[in-house]
């Protein structure tokens, strides 16, 4: 079995740990992907394999001399929920890549990522980053529970940009109301984050979220919205990209998409 599969985020592969995730997120997309309920969902069991196949995947990689540009860990979990302090899956596939020289993208919304510090610092070749939809802690206790606090997960990204590792901020979903604000976030994190990611909230994914959330929906919100909020970047010298699940529709109204640049291109200098 493949461990380390072709993405459908925008990446070029991808790699998960777990299946489920404790942060019990209610706009997630890998809960009907798994086609889980949510009590089952915020439950996760290891996948003890995935070691195994993943070394044997990058001995496959490195016979046939195949060109990684990116690997995600994790896509449709999160690969730093508290299970892996428990369990240290990711960490060991992370040292399986580090080892053998693939380029990886991390992307949590859990502190317990700086455990794995000097794995990052001490390797040139991966982006650690963090999910951001809110500065507001009401806000962010509604739509993920049991992920860690805003504060720690800023004052994480502080921590890696210092000891030199390339960090990441993901401004998505952008939900339809004015607590999730991406030009707070930005003026929050820019002197920590290398790259911003935007995309708008996917209204398939509802299901417990409150109604005054969702009354604001409309695509007219979000066009008014990237009509600001990428000149804004512009001009202010941010490097974003956008989540290909937003690219029909920035497409389909006029807008650019850009999408990530992968590690392995590093083509931003510091902002």
């Amino acid at each position: 079995m493949k461990a380390i599969k072709p993405s459908g985020t925008g990446f070029e592969y991808c790699i998960n740990c777990y299946n489920g995730c404790e942060h019990g997120c209610l706009y997630c997309y890998g809960r009907p992907i798994r086609r889980m309920s949510y009590s089952k969902w915020i439950k996760p069991k290891p996948r003890f394999q995935v070691l195994k196949w993943v070394k044997e995947n990058v001995k496959k990689i490195l016979r046939k001399e195949i060109t990684i540009k990116d690997i995600f860990v994790c896509s449709i979990c999160d690969a730093y929920q508290p299970l892996e302090l428990r369990y240290e899956i990711t960490r060991r596939v992370l040292e399986v890549l580090t080892q053998n020289g693939l380029p990886f993208t991390v992307l949590t919304k859990n502190a317990n990522v700086l455990r794995d510090l000097d794995l990052f610092k001490s390797y040139q070749n991966c982006r650690v980053g963090f999910t951001v939809i809110t500065l507001d802690r009401k806000l962010k206790d509604i739509l993920e529970p049991y992920s860690s606090p805003i504060e720690d997960r800023c004052k994480a990204l502080e921590t890696l940009k210092r000891e030199g590792v390339s960090t990441y901020c993901s401004i998505e979903p952008i939900m339809p109301c004015n607590e999730s604000n991406p030009f707070e976030i930005i003026l929050a994190l820019k002197p920590y984050v290398n790259l911003f990611e935007f995309g708008k909230w996917s209204p398939y994914i509802k299901k417990g979220i409150p109604e005054t959330i969702l009354r604001n929906y409309s695509e007219q919100y979000y066009v008014g919205l990237f009509s600001k909020l990428l000149p804004f970047c512009k001009q202010q010298n941010i490097h974003y990209c956008i989540a290909v699940h937003s690219e029909s529709f920035l497409t389909e109204h006029g807008f650019s998409f850009i999408l990530h640049q992968l590690v392995t291109d590093r083509p931003y200098p510091d902002p």
